[in-house]
């Protein structure tokens, strides 16, 4: 989904009246996976002031960088139970309890979580307007009626302790501590819409942090496959490009895949307009040849590509740095199989507004769309950064004659 087609949906959950939400059903777990509590209504019979907080929730749900807290995920298989499951809960427009209970089980199973949460599932119908050809919406000409759910998993956090007033005591004493729903943690749309219409063979998922997702629930409950989160990204990219160039690592060679990628970001933006972009295998090794890597270096990156970007390998690599139940992770039955898609979200891979170059001494950031300021020279038999003192130069804040001789 574009960035458009989100807040599309997201603008939904703005006022109660125009949010199109026909039932909310939830599930309250404790830290020991019991089901305390479940509950299943028209939306609109919860006080008002209730439905605005859980439209704050749902809003979060939709909230955040297409390609890190929103990922568009694809059914590895089209006739499976995970997928029926959901149709179900769709087509049932969360009448069927039954169903529900049987969700609700799987993300038990399927959840990497210590403590209490909330399960909130609402059903929602939204009529897509119509656009005249400069974009201009149309009220009256709805070219079909989108029919959705979405799902959020709210931690369930202890209020601190405290003092209170009691209005009906007129007293001042300790507040009774309780849980209370937290923003959301995951969540996932479902079926996805795409081209501004409905989309059943994808999820758009969500989720709060960008250095981890749940693998697990996304393999076992969604039927998806899981894709390698944004600091593992990041982290993979930067040792898959030190092992591709190897001895041949010059700053120069660096600084031109930078400058490479920042350009082919830019251009694959215009095309794109403005829209998440991605690299596949075969953008990425354009990039690595504009910038002169060597023949060696393009047959390592070959070799190296599905290697550093396998889920399995790369989770088995960094499980030691995982939050949570390790043991959890390192079951065979939950170890990720499937290779992530052959894209790596650009912002993950490419500074967006700074370079940083970096010894055990200095930090030096530039800024991306400037790299050409930093030269490199051989002065008394070493090699040197070299860049310019402008007039503009400061030190911790302070301006310096940066042309005085």
């Amino acid at each position: 989904m574009t960035r458009k087609e989100i807040n599309e949906i997201k603008a939904l959950y703005e006022s109660v009246q125009d949010c199109g939400i026909s039932r909310l059903a939830g599930c309250y777990v404790d830290g020991e996976k019991n089901k305390l509590k479940t509950f299943n209504d028209h939306f609109f019979n919860y006080p008002e002031e209730e439905m605005y907080k859980y439209l704050e929730i749902f809003k979060r749900t939709l909230t955040g960088t297409p390609g890190k807290n929103l990922v568009d995920m694809e059914f590895t298989d089209q006739n499976g139970d995970t997928k029926g499951m959901l149709e179900g809960i769709r087509k049932s427009e969360l009448e069927d309890d039954a169903i529900l209970d049987q969700f609700y089980n799987k993300v038990i199973e399927t959840y990497n979580y210590v403590g209490n949460y909330l399960i909130l599932v609402i059903y929602q119908t939204y009529d897509v307007p119509g656009y005249t050809t400069d974009g201009i919406e149309m009220e009256d000409a709805s070219e079909e009626v989108f029919r959705y759910i979405l799902c959020s998993i709210c931690p369930m956090k202890l209020t601190k302790p405290g003092l209170g007033f009691d209005e009906s005591k007129g007293e001042i004493h300790i507040l009774r501590r309780a849980f209370a729903v937290d923003m959301p943690d995951i969540g996932f749309l479902y079926p996805a819409f795409n081209d501004r219409s409905t989309d059943d063979l994808g999820v758009l998922f969500f989720s709060k942090k960008t250095d981890i997702l749940q693998d697990v629930f996304l393999e076992k409950l969604l039927g998806v496959a899981a894709t390698l989160p944004a600091k593992q990204q990041q982290e993979g990219f930067r040792e898959f490009v030190s092992d591709v160039l190897g001895e041949d690592a010059e700053i120069e060679t660096v600084l031109s895949i930078q400058d490479n990628l920042r350009q082919s970001i830019q251009d694959k933006k215009l095309e794109s307009e403005g829209e998440p972009v991605f690299f596949d295998k075969s953008s990425m090794r354009d990039v690595f040849e504009k910038s002169g890597v060597s023949g060696e270096g393009l047959e390592r990156f070959e070799k190296r590509f599905d290697d550093q970007f396998d889920m399995k390998k790369t989770y088995m690599r960094q499980v030691e740095d995982r939050t949570g139940d390790e043991d959890f992770y390192m079951q065979d039955d939950y170890i990720p199989s499937v290779k992530v898609e052959e894209k790596l979200f650009a912002d993950n891979v490419a500074p967006a507004r700074s370079l940083e170059v970096r010894n055990q001494n200095m930090v030096l950031r530039v800024n991306s769309k400037h790299t050409d300021i930093i030269d490199t020279r051989i002065i008394d038999g070493k090699k040197c950064l070299v860049i310019e003192v402008t007039e503009d130069l400061t030190v911790n804040g302070i301006p310096v004659e940066g042309n005085r001789e």
